[in-house]
């Protein structure tokens, strides 16, 4: 994560990275625009799913700026609570409930139009098979932020498995090292001062979405 400046500007004064895009001077903050608005990324704090968290869209660009002192208080939202154990048994048989039948409950992706439901039903159980933890989770996530998050859990998932053939004892600073690499390549770019050039990681959707940067943090 980049580290903050110690040169006593205001951090939550916005500098101008490219147009449409800004970062906070302490670089907590990634401000980007949309066709819907503007973002605020926390770059320090995740959300339940592990991607950035992340405000927004807000209408104008001095909304942004009203809005990142209460962000900087927020908290991360806590992870779901686990399902809790039922209560052990007293012995005693409960007389048998007639059957109910429950209407069945519908989802955020019954409510889509068929086509773009089967899409993303489609995409769902691709990325299980690919071994990506909630994927329905991640899924919503991509389709309701700015924030590439299939993408970014399809790279975050490729780079962990680098070092799988490793010995033990070594995994994990491989992994550590493969990680800060993916920051250095997709969150730091952008931070160059001038005359260096920038970068950024890019994602290309099959779809009409337009780009989105990817940010990848160990």
């Amino acid at each position: 994560m980049p580290k903050a400046r110690t040169d006593g500007a205001d951090p939550d004064k916005l500098v101008r990275v490219r147009a449409g895009e800004y970062r906070t001077a302490d670089d907590r903050f990634a401000v980007s625009q949309s066709t819907a608005g503007w973002y605020l990324v926390d770059q320090r704090l995740t959300n339940e799913i592990g991607q950035p968290l992340m405000r927004g869209p807000l209408p104008t660009l001095d909304a942004v700026r009203q809005a990142i002192p209460e962000a900087r208080q927020a908290k991360a939202p806590a992870a779901p609570k686990a399902a809790t154990r039922a209560a052990p048994s007293s012995g005693r048989r409960a007389a048998p409930r007639p059957a109910a039948t429950k209407p069945e409950r519908r989802t955020w992706i019954d409510e889509l139009p068929t086509a773009e439901g089967d899409a993303v039903r489609r995409l769902i159980r691709t990325l299980e098979r690919a071994g990506v933890p909630r994927a329905e989770e991640v899924v919503r996530a991509d389709r309701q932020g700015m924030a590439p998050a299939v993408a970014t859990a399809l790279i975050e998932r490729r780079l962990a498995a680098l070092a799988d053939d490793l010995p033990k004892e070594l995994r994990g600073a491989a992994l550590e090292l493969v990680m800060r690499a993916a920051e250095v390549l997709s969150a730091e770019g952008a931070a160059q001062r001038k005359p260096l050039p920038r970068w950024a990681l890019i994602e290309l959707p099959s779809g009409k979405r337009p780009q989105r940067r990817i940010m990848l943090r160990p």
